[in-house]
């Protein structure tokens, strides 16, 4: 078992990553898996990611190719209903494949988390072109994510960028993922 059989590549890998909590919520985020000599996230210390990593030191990759559902996940809330539970962790319904992964905190920084991987489920083997407007919704949300930890405007200048391409090259998914991104932003 090898993380490449969950399409999971070496350098960074973006997933959406459930955890639970210790009352039994589960949360999803999107995140970025390090793939070089070790596995890894980074992740900010302020987020139910990191705190539920933290008390159940486990964590579950899902990997999925709609940026809408990364655009909700990293801004929102996806509801109960979204999830399955495996080995106790939860699932998203819509994954294409998924593992799950024990975590260990790195000695000297707290917020590198290193992943082992535990077991994995490829549901869905699906072909899909790349489309530009697409993976420009995944960075503008990478994007606002950092904004909303850090309030540093060129993130809004980059986001704009990104909004460009979505006009440009996306469908209406991603139209629809950049309108909600937008909506966030002005919260």
């Amino acid at each position: 078992m090898r993380l490449h059989d969950f399409g999971i590549l070496d350098g960074i890998s973006e997933v959406i990553a459930t955890t639970i909590s210790k009352d039994g919520r589960p949360n999803a985020a999107p995140i970025g898996i390090i793939s070089d000599d070790i596995m890894h996230v980074r992740l900010y210390p302020d987020t139910h990611t990191y705190s539920n990593i933290k008390a159940t030191k486990k964590l579950v990759a899902n990997v999925v190719n709609d940026p809408f559902l990364f655009m909700l996940s990293a801004l929102g809330d996806l509801g109960e209903r979204g999830f399955y539970v495996v080995d106790g962790l939860p699932v998203l319904r819509c994954a294409d494949a998924w593992a799950s992964f024990e975590c260990e905190e790195d000695k000297r920084d707290s917020t590198l988390i290193h992943l082992h991987l535990v077991r994995g489920k490829v549901i869905r083997k699906r072909v899909r072109a790349i489309n530009r407007g697409a993976n420009a919704v995944i960075e503008a949300t990478v994007h606002a994510t950092r904004y909303a930890a850090t309030k540093d405007e060129k993130y809004l200048e980059w986001i704009a960028h990104y909004e460009g391409v979505v006009k440009k090259c996306g469908g209406a998914r991603e139209k629809e993922a950049m309108k909600k991104l937008r909506e966030f932003l002005k919260k």
